[in-house]
C-alpha cells in the first residue's frame, strides 16, 4: 500500500500528460485567438532546408505554444499564481495601480539600428514634403511612459525622452508636436485605456488640441468637440489579452462630427457615411469600432470649411483622432504604410496635400521594421 502511495504522484502526472497529449491530437488547430486578439501559429512547412537552418524548429515551438489545449485557462492560471507569489509583472506586462495594465519596454528590447533608420527616413520625408506642404509630426508616448505614476515600485522601463531627443535633432524647425507635455499634464484623467495600449478618445482629443496649437490655430472650436458618446462599458484590450487577468473593464467613447461625412475605403473598396462600425462593439475586438480596424487607405470628405487636403501617415493611434480632424479640412487622406505597398513620395504625388501629419505611437514607430522601406516611390 505504501509503495502504491509513493507511485501515486507519478501516476497522476503521467495521466495528466497523456490527457494533454490526447487533447492536443484530437483538438482541431485554431487560426485566431479572440482572447489574445491575434492570429495563431499554424503547423509550419516542413522541409530539409528549413530543418537545417532552424526555421522549422522556431515555428514549431510557436505552434506548440499557440495550439496548447485550454491555452487561455493556463495563461489565466499562470498570471494568478505569479500574482499570488508577489510578482509585479507577467508576460511583459506590469500590474499597475488602479487596475492599469502597463506593457514593459526596455532599451534592450528595442533595436537601436532600426530606430535610427526609421528616424532618418522620416526626417528625409519631412524635408521633402515641406517643399509643398505644411508638415507636423506627432509621436504619441506609450501609456507606460506617460503614466509612470501608476507603475509598481522599481519597475524597469524605457526612457522615451531618448527617442524624442534623437527625433527632434533630425527634424527641421518646429515639426515635432510636444504631445507628451499635454498628456502628462492630464495623466490623472482617463487618457489611456486600462486594459489596452491605445489612448482613449479623450486622450486623442488632447492630442488634437496639441496639433491645433502647433499649427497656430485657435483651440476654441475644439472645446465644442469635447462631447463624446459612450458605446461600450465592457472593453478588454490587447494588454489584458497578454495576461488574461481580471481587472476593471474599460469604456469606449466616440465623437460624431456635426457635418455629414463621406468615407472611401481602400480606393473604392467600399463607401460609408460613418467613421464607426458598431458591429464590433458586440465582439472581442471592440477597438475596431473605429473604421473597422486598421485600413490601408481612407479618404474622408464632407467639410466645406476649406479646400485644403490633409495627408495623415498613421498607425492605429490615429483612428480615434481622425474624426476630430475631418471637419477642419475639405479632404483628409489617412494612409497606413503597414498595409500599403507604395512609397511615401507616391502619396505626396497622388494626393498633393496642403498639410501633412505623421502620427504614430513611439513604441510602434520604433518597432516598425517596414517603415524605412517606404522611403522610395
Amino acid at each position: 500500500m505504501k509503495r502504491l502511495l509513493k507511485l501515486l504522484p507519478a501516476a497522476v502526472f503521467f495521466v495528466m500528460l497523456f490527457a494533454v497529449m490526447a487533447a492536443g491530437i484530437l483538438q482541431k488547430d485554431k487560426t485566431y485567438s479572440p482572447t489574445e486578439n491575434r492570429m495563431l501559429q499554424q503547423f509550419p512547412k516542413l522541409s530539409v532546408k528549413r530543418v537545417f537552418n532552424g526555421k522549422f524548429q522556431k515555428k514549431y515551438e510557436l505552434y506548440l505554444s499557440d495550439q496548447f489545449p485550454a491555452r487561455d485557462s493556463w495563461i489565466k492560471l499562470q498570471t494568478a499564481s505569479e500574482r499570488a507569489f508577489g510578482k509585479t509583472e507577467s508576460n511583459g506586462v506590469y500590474f499597475g495601480k488602479a487596475g492599469y495594465l502597463l506593457e514593459k519596454y526596455t532599451e534592450e528590447s528595442l533595436d537601436a539600428k532600426n530606430i535610427n533608420k526609421n528616424i532618418n527616413v522620416l526626417a528625409k520625408f519631412v524635408k521633402q514634403a515641406l517643399k509643398s506642404s505644411d508638415v507636423k509630426v506627432m509621436m504619441v508616448p506609450s501609456k507606460t511612459y506617460t503614466l509612470e505614476n501608476y507603475l509598481p515600485g522599481f519597475a524597469e522601463t524605457y526612457d522615451e525622452s531618448i527617442f524624442y531627443n534623437k527625433l527632434e535633432k533630425k527634424l527641421p524647425g518646429n515639426a515635432l508636436i510636444p504631445v507628451y507635455d499635454i498628456l502628462y499634464r492630464h495623466r490623472e484623467e482617463d487618457i489611456f485605456y486600462r486594459t489596452d495600449h491605445h489612448w482613449t478618445t479623450l486622450g486623442a482629443w488632447y492630442g488634437y488640441t496639441s496639433y491645433l496649437k502647433s499649427c497656430g490655430k485657435s483651440v476654441d472650436a475644439a472645446q465644442k468637440k469635447k462631447k463624446f458618446k459612450r458605446v461600450s462599458e465592457d472593453f478588454l484590450g490587447t494588454t489584458y489579452s497578454k495576461v488574461n487577468m481580471y481587472t476593471k473593464k474599460d469604456m469606449i467613447d466616440i465623437y460624431e462630427p456635426a457635418d455629414k461625412m463621406k468615407i472611401i475605403y481602400n480606393l473604392g473598396e467600399k463607401t460609408d457615411d460613418t467613421f464607426y462600425q458598431m458591429k464590433y462593439i458586440k465582439e472581442k475586438d471592440k477597438y475596431s469600432v473605429f473604421f473597422g480596424g486598421n485600413q490601408a487607405l481612407l479618404e474622408i470628405s464632407g467639410s466645406n470649411k476649406n479646400k485644403k487636403t490633409l495627408l495623415v501617415i498613421k498607425d492605429s493611434f490615429a483612428n480615434c483622432l481622425l474624426p476630430f480632424l475631418a471637419e477642419d479640412y475639405g479632404k483628409v487622406v489617412a494612409a497606413d504604410l503597414r498595409h500599403l505597398n507604395v512609397g511615401l513620395p507616391v502619396l505626396l504625388k497622388k494626393f498633393k496635400p496642403t498639410d501633412v501629419l505623421v502620427l504614430y505611437n513611439t513604441i510602434q514607430f520604433m518597432q516598425d521594421t517596414g517603415f524605412a522601406g517606404k522611403e522610395l516611390g
